[in-house]
């Protein structure tokens, strides 16, 4: 059983008994965090509307309709995108498998789990969510892609 003392929480032998108002765990106080509305782990690198940076792929895979897809954002971790009307029903927690993106004169491949929609998810809506790199050479790419919108940014 717990049991509180001025020292806080600690564990007293003893029976169960009947639903007791005393007994039971003593939380901790609430710690407040600050909201952070950047979830990945990794700095995001938007890209412009210019300059053609692309994802395509099928959905649903594998036999649903060929899409192009505007690449809005990518990190090493994630990649987010302007949601066509092809994908207007996708949901949290849908994977897009298949993914060939195309950045900077490079391409690399993998799968997306989707973290986020725009609560409209309307055509144009932004979606984004984790990027899963099909083999150590799409990873590769990844990381010189980012390393060079990197470089970028700081010029």
């Amino acid at each position: 059983m717990l049991a509180l003392s001025d020292n806080g929480p600690h564990i007293v032998p003893g029976r169960k008994k009947a639903a007791d108002p005393n007994m039971g765990v003593v939380m901790a106080e609430p710690k407040f965090a600050a909201a952070y509305p950047n979830r990945r782990l990794e700095r995001r690198h938007p890209l412009p509307s210019d300059a053609g940076a692309a994802l395509y792929f099928r959905y649903p895979s594998p036999n649903g309709p060929s899409l192009e897809v505007r690449l809005r954002d990518v990190s090493l971790s994630g990649l987010s995108m302007l949601l066509p009307e092809e994908l207007t029903g996708i949901q949290t927690g849908d994977i897009v498998k298949g993914i060939e993106a195309r950045v900077a004169r490079k391409t690399f491949r993998g799968d997306l789990l989707i973290m986020h929609v725009t609560p409209s998810n309307q055509v144009g809506a932004i979606c984004g969510g984790l990027f899963y790199p099909e083999g150590d050479e799409d990873l590769i790419t990844i990381r010189l892609v980012v390393r060079a919108l990197e470089a970028a940014s700081k010029e």
